[in-house]
């Protein structure tokens, strides 16, 4: 590329020459440096503004709205979770009495069944051919 970006893009205007008794717009007879008119792709329209504005107002609305939606679904599952937890909690303690009662219960089927094995024996402690009755003693 020879030419410099200057001598590429016109000016938008160019300077008038002033001359004595003259109005300042007042361009001499024979000079050659015209006014550059005003392009309106350079500059652009109140309208061409209201619109881009416009589209950047619906854009950061729904900007808005998209992570006000994302907010509401974050505490409807944050609360979820904390209705889980507590159910978690309820499930825990009713695990927990379960055992307990599971234990208590493998407690008193072992003593029954030592109670039954005891039963089973005869006076000298060993086992009888019968069941026991509490008027089948030897002596």
């Amino acid at each position: 590329m020879t030419a410099s970006r200057l001598e590429m893009d016109p000016p938008l205007s160019t300077p008038t020459r002033q001359t004595s008794g003259r109005g300042s717009n007042h361009i001499p007879p024979g000079d050659t440096t015209k006014e550059a008119p005003p392009t309106s792709s350079k500059v652009p329209s109140d309208e061409i503004l209201e619109e881009s504005i416009n589209q950047m107002t619906t854009v950061l609305s729904n900007i808005i709205e998209h992570y006000a939606r994302k907010n509401q679904r974050l505490a409807s599952l944050e609360e979820d979770l904390a209705h889980a937890k507590l159910e978690e909690e309820k499930l825990k303690a009713t695990i927990e009495a379960l055992e307990k009662e599971k234990s208590e219960m493998n407690a008193r089927v072992a003593l029954m069944e030592r109670k039954d094995l005891y039963d089973l024996l005869d006076q000298d402690g060993r086992l009888s051919d019968s069941q026991p009755s509490k008027n089948n003693w030897r002596f």
